[in-house]
Order: C-alpha cells, then structure tokens, then sequence
C-alpha cells in the first residue's frame, strides 16, 4: 500500500485536532445541565390553591399579562446571553414539574436589571433579574426564588388581585377582549393612584403579604420534591436583608421593618424565614445538606463575571 506524503499526514492530523477542539468548544458552550435526584417523600402540608374569583381565564390571563408588561414592565431589557437563559429556563421547566400545574408551559426570562428581583405576570411568564442571578450563589437558591415565581403563577395570585381591585375600583366584572383589559388596567392603575385609601386598605388587610407567604410555602414544596435544599430560599432572604441592614441606619432599618409587618406588601425577612425552616418539621430532611452544584451553574455565573468586565 502506497503511504501518504509526510506533509499531507501532518496536514490530516492538524485538521483532525481542530476540528476535536472545535467540538469540545462546543460542548463547553452548551454545557449539559442534569437535575438533581426528586424526592418521592409525600408532603402532606404542602399549599393547595385556594380559588376566589377570578375573570382572568384561558386566554384571558393572557390578555392580563400582555396588560401588565406594555405597562409595567417596558423599561426592562432582556439578558442577550443564551446559554444563560437556556439553563434558567432547564432549572425552571424542571421546578415546574413538582408545582400544582405541572402540565402548565412556562417561559422564563433573564432581564438586564441590575437590581435582586423576580416576577410574574401570570400567563406561566417569570422574569427573575440579571441582579438576582449574581445574589444567588447556589443552584438551590436559584431554585428557591424560582419555586416561589411559579407558586404565584400556579395559585393565579396576580389575577385574582386584579379581579378584586377592578370590581371594587373600576366596576369591571368581565374580560371580554384584550383592548379591553388594557384599558382597564391602565384606569386601575390611575384609580389606585387617585385613591390612595384604596391602596392602603390592601395593605391592612394583608392580601399582598399573605400571596407573599403562601409563596414561600409552595417554593418550599417544590424546591423539596425537586430534590434541592428546601431552605435556600431562606438563606438568601437572610443574606440580601444582611446586606440591607449594613447600609441602612438602625432606627431606620427598624421602621423599615415595621412598615413592611403592618403594610408592606412583603412581610419582613424574619417573618418569612421563620415560617420556611418551619415547614421543615413536615418533611424528612438529611442530617447533612449539600447545596446541589452543577457546571452548567458555574458557567452562568463565569459569564456573569465577563459581562461585568465587558461593562468596565
């Protein structure tokens, strides 16, 4: 058999090396996430929705949500990083399969926002902030703050608030278009402005803070059933309100904390991580638990690092 020229052999080898480096570059840049291994325990005290009324249904809570980010939410910009926002929506479809709507489609994404948020605006949409993303430092608080996102969707909190507010504000007692639902969140909006006694019997009553809680709660459920350290959430409520504190003065910090107890529309850090290690109580937890860390979690948070470089 006639043997390749020496320089046509080194040729073939050179191709062949580049062409393996440029598939493990590709596979570092879609970096494989695996989900941890779900619990099968029964949870018992796990939250079930409650109902009330609620004339946002089918495609009108889609309506509703449309409403709420032409006019909410058009300041926020979407994060351009899709590796980014393929693992949080991985870690996200996977929570929602231990929710109460498992079947539900969810979309999740990561906004530019500096500042530690997450949100619904019902209609199986999650915003959850590029701030958020660097304050969570394992993938079981990233779970955490997700589960939570996904109970106020899953229980129809924002929609159920909307309805009463628009009843009692507006008069209006159906959705029948979605001009109209526009029209009349933005007479809302101006209504609460208008009647600030409207907003503060909200707040007295406790409705917000009560969603807030009931939250946690399914948070808690479903981060457990996922497999994740049902309690992270807690942790990173207790490590942001740390942060607070430091850059607050006492007597200020104190008040803060009052208000939110009395008519905040988050019921204070303490309340909150009270009630999450509680839940622990009502279900079998290791003696030793380690947070759940996977590559795919590293490489969101690397590219976080180099986005803040690029700022720079």
């Amino acid at each position: 058999m006639k043997k390749l020229p020496t320089a046509a052999f080194i040729l073939i080898a050179f191709l062949l090396l580049h062409l393996s480096l440029s598939v493990a570059r590709a596979q570092a840049d879609t970096l494989k996430w695996e989900p941890p291994t779900p619990r099968k325990d029964r949870t018992l005290f796990a939250p079930r929705p409650l109902g009330g009324r609620n004339i946002f249904k089918g495609d009108a809570e889609l309506w509703l949500s449309d409403a709420i980010e032409h006019t909410e939410l058009g300041y926020f910009g979407t994060l351009q990083d899709q590796t980014i926002a393929d693992y949080v929506t991985a870690v996200g479809n996977n929570l929602v399969k231990y929710s109460v709507k498992p079947q539900k489609t969810y979309s999740f994404v990561v906004t530019t926002s500096c500042e530690p948020d997450a949100m619904t605006t019902g209609a199986g949409r999650i915003y959850i902030s590029r701030g958020m993303l660097e304050l969570v430092k394992t993938e079981d608080e990233l779970a955490g703050v997700l589960a939570h996102e996904i109970t106020h969707d899953a229980f129809a909190h924002i929609p159920l608030t909307i309805t009463r507010q628009m009843f009692w504000l507006t008069g209006t007692k159906k959705a029948l278009s979605s001009e109209q639902v526009t029209r009349d969140f933005v007479k809302l909006l101006s209504e609460l402005q208008k009647k600030s006694i409207a907003s503060i019997g909200e707040q007295l009553l406790g409705f917000a803070r009560f969603q807030e809680l009931e939250a946690d709660r399914g948070a808690f459920y479903i981060s457990y059933r996922a497999g994740y350290i049902p309690t992270a959430l807690a942790t990173l409520l207790q490590r942001y309100e740390r942060t607070q504190q430091e850059d607050s003065d006492k007597s200020e910090y104190r008040w803060a904390q009052l208000y939110a107890f009395l008519l905040g529309n988050h019921p204070p850090t303490a309340q909150r991580s009270l009630a999450l290690f509680w839940e622990s109580n009502f279900v079998k937890l290791p003696q030793r638990q380690t947070p759940y860390r996977t590559p795919a979690f590293d490489e969101m948070k690397q590219r976080l690092e180099y986005l803040d470089t690029q700022k720079k």
